[in-house]
C-alpha cells in the first residue's frame, strides 16, 4: 500500500492506462491506451500537472496526439514535452478541506455519463467503512475543468471538450493545480472512442469511479509496468489498466482509502443528534434510524436514497410501500436525502 500513498492525483490516463518504453510498438490493428504525464505552464498563471489518457497504436502516435491536445489548450509544456515518470504535486486533502466538494457540467457528456455516474462514484469512496474520507456532490455547474482558463477557479469540476482525433486521440485527463484544486476533464469528440473501436467497451461510470479514487489522492493499486500484480491488485478499481465494468470497490481500494484517511475513533452520541436539512440534497449517516421515523420529526424530507454495491435503496413521501426498498438507513453509509426547504430536528440515533 505504500506505494499507492503519496499525494498524487493520476490523470484520467491512470484507468486505462498501460505504461510501456518508447521503444516498444503496439500492432497497428488494435489501438491500446497510453499514460503520458506532463507539467505544463500557463500565460500569466500557475502551473498545472496533466495527466493523459491516450488511445492510440504506438507511443509515437500517442505523443503526437497529446500535442495535439495541447494545441488546443491554453497551456505550454514544459521540456521534456512527455515523461512516463510520475511527477509528485505535493500535497492531499486536509481534515478542513473534507469533505472535498465536485461539480459537474454535463455539456456535450453521452448518455452514460450523466449526473448520476458522478453521484454513484462520491458516494462509493465517502461509504468506506474505517475511513473518514468523503467527496460531497456541489451540483451541476456551468463553469468548466480549469485547465481550460487561466488558472483555478476554486471549485473542483468534471466537464467535457471537443479534443482532435487525428491518428491517435487524448480521451481524456485530469489536472492538479499548485493551489488546491483538482479537475477532470474528458473528451466529448465522438470519434475518441468510434474510430478507435472502443465505443462498445468503455463504461465511462468505471472511468468516472476510478478518477474519483486519484481525486481522493490514491495512485494504482499496481503501478505499470512496475509489477508483478497481485490478483487483489488487479480486481480493484484502482488497478491501472481498464479491465472492463468494475462499479464496486474491491478490499484494496478500500484499504487503500482507509491507509491514506483513517477514521478518528467516534464516541458514541449522548442522546438525540440534531440533523438539519438544506434545500436541495444533503450527504448524511442516519444509522439505525427508519425513512420513515426521521421523516415524522423532518417534515421537509421528501426522498432518501442509499447506493449499496450496483444499485439504489430507496424511500420516498410518495412512493407506494411495495416500491420502497430503503427501511433503515445502514451504519457507515451515508444517504442522499432530498428536502423541499430548511428543516431540523434532533433524532435518536441507536
Amino acid at each position: 500500500m505504500a506505494r499507492r500513498l503519496p499525494g498524487i492525483l493520476a490523470a484520467l490516463a491512470a484507468l486505462l492506462a498501460l505504461a510501456l518504453p518508447a521503444s516498444v510498438e503496439r500492432s497497428a490493428a488494435a489501438p491500446a491506451p497510453f499514460t503520458l504525464d506532463i507539467v505544463a505552464d500557463r500565460p500569466g498563471g500557475p502551473p498545472v500537472l496533466l495527466q493523459f489518457l491516450v488511445a492510440a497504436r504506438s507511443p509515437a502516435e500517442a505523443e503526437r496526439a497529446v500535442a495535439a491536445a495541447l494545441a488546443a489548450l491554453p497551456v505550454a509544456p514544459r521540456e521534456p514535452a512527455a515523461s512516463a515518470a510520475w511527477r509528485p504535486w505535493g500535497w492531499a486533502w486536509s481534515d478542513a478541506e473534507l469533505p472535498v466538494p465536485v461539480a459537474y457540467n454535463p455539456t456535450g457528456a453521452p448518455p452514460a455519463a450523466g449526473p448520476q455516474a458522478v453521484i454513484a462514484g462520491l458516494d462509493a469512496w465517502s461509504s468506506v467503512e474505517g475511513s473518514r474520507f468523503r467527496f460531497r456532490y456541489a451540483g451541476i455547474t456551468d463553469r468548466t475543468a480549469s485547465i481550460l482558463e487561466a488558472g483555478p477557479d476554486g471549485e473542483n469540476v468534471i466537464s467535457w471538450v471537443h479534443l482532435p482525433c487525428d491518428r491517435g486521440c487524448v480521451l481524456g485527463l485530469t489536472s492538479k493545480e499548485e493551489a488546491r484544486e483538482v479537475d477532470m476533464l474528458l473528451n466529448s469528440n465522438p470519434n475518441a472512442l468510434r474510430e478507435l473501436g472502443l465505443d462498445a467497451v468503455l463504461d465511462w461510470r468505471t472511468v468516472i469511479l476510478h478518477e474519483l479514487g486519484h481525486m481522493a489522492g490514491l495512485e494504482h493499486s499496481c503501478p505499470a509496468p512496475w509489477g508483478p500484480c497481485t490478483p487483489e491488485e488487479i480486481a480493484a478499481v484502482m488497478y491501472f489498466q481498464y479491465t472492463g465494468i468494475n462499479r464496486a470497490l474491491a478490499p484494496d481500494d478500500r484499504a487503500g482509502i482507509r491507509a491514506l484517511y483513517p477514521a478518528a475513533p467516534a464516541a458514541p452520541p449522548a442522546g438525540p443528534v440534531r440533523v438539519a436539512l438544506e434545500p436541495g440534497w444533503n450527504f448524511l449517516v442516519l444509522p439505525g434510524l427508519e425513512p420513515a421515523a426521521a421523516a415524522a420529526d423532518l417534515p421537509c424530507l421528501e426522498a432518501a436514497y442509499v447506493f449499496e454495491g450496483p444499485s439504489w435503496r430507496r424511500w420516498a413521501r410518495a412512493l407506494p410501500p411495495p416500491l420502497v426498498t430503503l427501511t433503515v438507513f445502514p451504519p457507515e453509509r451515508p444517504a442522499w436525502l432530498y428536502a423541499a426547504s430548511s428543516c431540523s430536528a434532533g433524532l435518536p440515533l441507536p
